[in-house]
């Protein structure tokens, strides 16, 4: 997978908190996370606020 910020190389990484544990991609260059709640909420972005 190809980092949306940076274009760099992603890799999948185990990431948790007190009671959920998920899998997100993480680059290596720039350190931004993508997981699936992300992607989604990209997806509902609404086109007013993509143009700023």
């Amino acid at each position: 997978m190809t980092c949306p910020k940076c274009s760099g190389m992603m890799f999948s990484e185990r990431l948790s908190d007190f009671f959920l544990t998920f899998y997100a991609w993480k680059c290596v260059n720039c350190g931004s996370i993508v997981d699936h709640t992300i992607l989604e909420n990209k997806q509902k972005e609404s086109p007013s606020l993509a143009q700023r």
